[in-house]
């Protein structure tokens, strides 16, 4: 069984608790002066770290543009729980730092593309004492050994800057690729930095060359690049393999065609000569998963650990086939993979047994695992589950692979709600997890097991019946993988709502959430195999006009869904849960049904899904060719593409609901302007003018074995063939790949593709007009003034 102990030393921390708000007048800086300062370990990126003298923590609080600095012990080395400070930075802090001498935090400021050094010692303490200026969309920090260098991951530029400590100026900037998230610096103890190698993780699986591509398990691989702290080399790459049997296995016996006449091709079908539909060839087919959403690292002996968010995209989607819990291990030395290591911690979670309590943690699956630390000997874990609220303690086995311990009892410590980053104190006898939505810091005894705290407050959470608390409702709904009540939770304080209570709405022992696929509320970049078909995963910056909240995209490819709401039916159908829209449902939740109105954590989702936004992508240093684009563009792209969501796909006909049942049961559209296709919205007509939605662009081949479908009518032929619903462009050099399938990984794969009127746009437009273009749209983002 698990075991979850919410106060393991109840009256030492009533009374650290009760002065959680009170400032102090000094923090624990603890460490040395100078270049005498050195750090115990391997340095490595997360959204909350710890001094050297294991007694300050200090967290990134994104909501609030701040970072809150809190003493954990006193000074006699007892519990603490003391607010120091809470610090002003940049816009959308996201990870943290600390230099080996504790006298300064590194923040990075995702939004402002900066780094904050804030001063946690002396009289300037609790100040931001530089700001740095680096790339795009700053992400991981880490610091070398002896506090000589700083490395900050630019997430959507591609680079890692380097910072020297000592002019607090970037030196050198380091191009890895990808989308770059996590940092780990080594440390071999020998007090030089020049010999250390940085670790850099790219957060998103690239196509294997020569591999299967888009929508298969074994299409992607993850990316890993390393270089030296003192730049003597470039980067190395080291790939991340996917899993050929993640532990689970899939019924596929629709995907044959001898079991299934309707199936459009046996492409997924195990074995075509299968006769009988039970045959374990088909039935129980083992199921891949490759590496995605690499978010942490640590080093230890020598080894880089890598856990993921592991996507299983074949056929059937459901909800214990479709994301894992991966964990990936890299042998520095030789900057190689160890296959052999690699895992799914799921098929060890599988093996418990589920609880009768609703409050046990026991057998809650690994969802979006976006952290991971270890005790400085590497021989006891910690592994973060954002989605559900849960610290998960882990070891090595004979074989050097992470053990939970699952058929003695896995032990699990409840968090605050949605925990993004931890750390474990230099000593390993505790733990601290940054949960952001509870704007707390939890604290875990990890002698005995036990959770010494859940909510250490790090800040003031908006107060309910705020628009602030509404939106921070939303989010909750939106990244757990567990549940909350459909309503009164508009009236609860944020640290008083207990998803694992509602554990089974979300989704199936909170195996995903729709933050899983959606990580920020955007894209995974995965093809999965849905009702309709294989679709990329669409991400939400443009769902909402910021300009407008009320104007609305419809919701997906094939414009069979028109709002947040309706995706409702996806936690039920994919993810295995039971929905947020009460018991039993709400009849009118159908696919296109009322936008809102069902519950309150429902609208509150939708309030939070218009405050996603787009990836700040570097802009354009040739300004006459991005004019010249944004005019090409203007002449070619916008009557699809154009207005505040870069999309003219619109909710513009009478919606709550839009039909007067469910139109996949024959429902018909209570608007006469609406020509529909089944739940499939092709135009709508007022006032003598049209809205073509589904367009024909030339990117769906019915003879295509790939365009099938993967749920409901698995194995039948996708939709497609009516066109598709104009995707945004909002962020879309950070969205690659492109069309419904993934099948353009290119700016150039799309112009060869896409049909405009009389050709392509390849064979449409001149050369100089096709490359300004591409300057001019890899710069969109919510800065770029749209184009009516």
């Amino acid at each position: 069984m698990s075991r979850e102990k919410k106060n393991g030393n109840p009256a030492a921390f009533a009374a650290a608790l009760a002065l959680a708000l009170v400032g102090a007048s000094c923090s624990g800086g603890g460490g040395g002066g100078g270049a005498a300062a050195t750090l115990a370990g391997p340095s490595r990126s997360s959204t909350v770290a710890i001094t050297s003298d294991d007694r300050s923590v200090v967290v990134a609080r994104s909501a609030s543009d701040s970072i809150a600095v809190l003493d954990v012990r006193d000074d006699l080395g007892a519990d603490a729980a003391t607010l120091l400070a809470e610090v002003p930075v940049g816009v959308e802090p996201r990870f943290v730092a600390i230099s080996p001498d504790d006298r300064r935090a590194y923040v990075s400021n995702s939004v402002s593309g900066t780094v904050s050094v804030v001063s946690l010692a002396g009289s300037s303490a609790y100040t931001v004492t530089a700001t740095i200026p680096v790339g795009a969309e700053p992400r991981g920090v880490a610091v070398s050994p002896n506090g000589t260098r700083v490395f900050v991951a630019n997430h959507t530029a591609g680079t890692v800057s380097v910072i020297d400590a000592k002019s607090l100026k970037v030196i050198s900037t380091v191009d890895v690729g990808g989308n770059p998230m996590a940092v780990g610096v080594t440390n071999d103890g020998d007090r030089d930095d020049r010999d250390e190698t940085v670790v850099v993780t790219r957060f998103f699986a690239e196509p294997i060359p020569g591999g299967p591509g888009e929508g298969f398990d074994d299409g992607k691989q993850g990316v890993v690049a390393a270089f030296p702290v003192d730049l003597s080399a470039g980067p190395s790459l080291v790939t991340l393999s996917p899993l050929a049997n993640s532990g689970f296995t899939a019924d596929r016996s629709p995907l044959c065609r001898q079991f299934n006449p309707l199936a459009a091709s046996d492409l997924f079908c195990p074995n075509d000569a299968a006769t009988d539909p039970a045959d374990p060839t088909v039935a129980k087919d083992p199921q891949g998963t490759f590496p995605n959403q690499l978010g942490s690292i640590v080093i230890r002996n020598g080894l880089a650990y890598l856990p993921s968010i592991g996507a299983s995209p074949e056929p059937p989607v459901r909800f214990n086939v479709n994301v894992q819990g991966l964990v990936h291990q890299v042998v520095l030395s030789t900057l190689a993979e160890s296959p052999d290591r690699t895992q799914n911690l799921n098929a060890q979670v599988a093996t418990e047994t589920v609880p009768l309590d609703p409050g046990d943690p026991a057998r809650l699956f690994l969802n979006d695992v976006v952290d991971v630390d270890a005790n400085l000997a590497g021989t006891e874990f910690l592994v973060l589950s954002r989605g559900g609220n849960y610290v998960l303690k882990a070891s090595l086995d004979a074989n050097g692979k992470l053990d939970i311990g699952a058929a003695a009892g896995a032990v699990r410590f409840v968090t605050g709600n949605i925990p993004t980053g931890l750390v474990m104190s230099v000593d390993g006898r505790r733990a601290y997890v940054n949960n952001e939505v509870s704007s707390s810091v939890t604290a875990i005894d990890l002698d005995n097991d036990s959770v010494l705290a859940r909510d250490i407050p790090a800040g003031t959470p908006p107060a309910p019946g705020t628009l602030a608390h509404r939106q921070l409702v939303g989010r909750l709904v939106f990244f757990t993988a567990l549940g909350v009540a459909d309503d009164g939770v508009l009236a609860t304080p944020i640290r008083e709502i207990e998803p694992l209570l509602f554990r089974g709405k979300a989704s199936a022992d909170a195996w995903s959430a729709c933050a899983s696929c959606h990580p920020d509320g955007l894209s995974d970049r995965v093809t999965w195999y849905f009702q309709t078909g294989p679709r990329q995963t669409i991400p939400l910056d443009g769902f909402f006009s910021k300009a407008d909240p009320s104007d609305q995209r419809i919701a997906n490819w094939s414009a069979v869904q028109g709002s947040i709401t309706d995706f409702n039916n996806n936690a039920r159908g994919v993810q295995g849960g039971g929905g947020f829209a009460g018991v039993p449902p709400n009849p009118l939740i159908f696919n296109h049904g009322i936008t809102e109105g069902a519950s309150e954590s429902l609208d509150a989702m939708t309030e939070w899904a218009r405050t996603v936004r787009s990836p700040i992508v570097p802009q354009p240093t040739d300004v006459a060719a991005s004019d010249h684009g944004r005019a090409v563009f203007t002449a070619s792209c916008a009557s699809c593409h154009g207005g505040e969501k870069w999309s003219k796909s619109r909710v513009a006909y009478q919606n709550n609901p839009t039909f007067d049942k469910d139109p996949n049961a024959g429902g018909v559209a209570l608007d006469p302007g609406i020509v529909a296709a089944g739940p499939q919205i092709r135009s709508f007509t007022s006032n003598g003018e049209t809205i073509q939605f589904l367009d024909d662009v030339g990117t769906f081949s019915a003879a295509d074995p790939r365009e099938l479908r993967g749920q409901v009518l698995v194995g039948q032929l996708a939709l497609g063939g009516l066109g598709f619903n104009s995707p945004s462009l909002l962020g879309t050099d950070y969205h690659a790949p492109y069309f419904h399938n993934g099948s353009a990984r290119t700016f150039a794969d799309v112009f060869a593709s896409h049909r405009l009127a009389g050709g392509t746009i390849a064979s449409t437009l001149t050369a100089p007009d096709l490359a300004d273009l591409e300057v001019f749209v890899r710069s969109i983002d919510d800065r770029t003034p749209p184009i009516e």
